[in-house]
């Protein structure tokens, strides 16, 4: 008798411990809903999806994904900040998700995992963006007095439009493709292997640690110093 309790305690650990490790996948059924969310103007995203930000006269969220993953994502808003996650048992998306946000101003964005962050306009006073992991977004249409961009691991950016000022640090090998957003003046650090191409008008400072690279056009006074194999150089 001790034997088939034993036996069966093991089988509820074993299925119990399956549970947890896989929770399968997204049931291919698509579904959009609508969350109550207002008042932020900082966005977090530490996850999977497709961040696609749009400026206009209210606040909103609407959250596209397969019926059994939507229950799973968490959103609030805390301090002016909208923050989206995921349960630890959520399924694996056969689909993609998407979270369409409305914002009225925009001052932070934050990408922890593989997340993508997208737009075709915003304007703005100053936007700090901070990916760590390998996210990776395409902002156009920018239009900013002050930027900063933080890459930390392998994520990718895409930038367009202006910044007056642009402050940019990567560690790792992150890639920085800006040669389309025109700044006046603009300062990156490449810890790593990391990549940062740039479109600079008056003064460009570079520091480089390892063997990154940073190339520009325009004809801004260039400050640079690198410490290895690292470059500077005009395109």
């Amino acid at each position: 008798m001790k034997n088939y309790i034993i036996v069966g305690l093991v089988l509820c650990l074993v299925v119990a411990l399956s549970g947890c490790i896989w929770q399968g996948t997204g049931s291919g059924n698509l579904i959009n809903q609508s969350q109550n969310v207002q008042g932020f103007n900082q966005i977090s995203l530490n996850g999977q999806g497709n961040l696609i930000i749009t400026q206009g006269s209210s606040d909103s969220l609407t959250i596209e994904a397969e019926d059994n993953i939507v229950p799973k994502i968490k959103t609030s808003v805390n301090d002016n900040k909208l923050s989206i996650s995921f349960d630890p048992n959520t399924p694996v998306a056969t689909k993609p998700i998407n979270f369409y946000v409305t914002v009225k101003d925009l001052n932070l964005l934050e990408i922890a995992g593989a997340g993508q962050i997208q737009t075709n306009s915003l304007n703005t006073q100053s936007l700090t963006i901070n990916i760590n992991g390998s996210g990776n977004g395409n902002l156009g249409g920018l239009n900013l007095e002050k930027l900063i961009v933080k890459i930390n691991g392998a994520g990718k950016m895409n930038m367009s439009g202006t910044a007056r000022e642009q402050t940019i640090i990567i560690a790792g090998a992150g890639d920085y493709s800006a040669s389309g957003l025109q700044s006046y003046t603009a300062s990156v650090t490449i810890n790593g292997s990391g990549k940062a191409a740039l479109n600079v008008v008056d003064v460009l400072n570079a520091i480089i640690n390892g063997a990154g690279e940073v190339s520009y056009t325009g004809s801004p006074q260039v400050n640079q110093q690198i410490n290895g194999g690292g470059s500077v150089k005009k395109t």
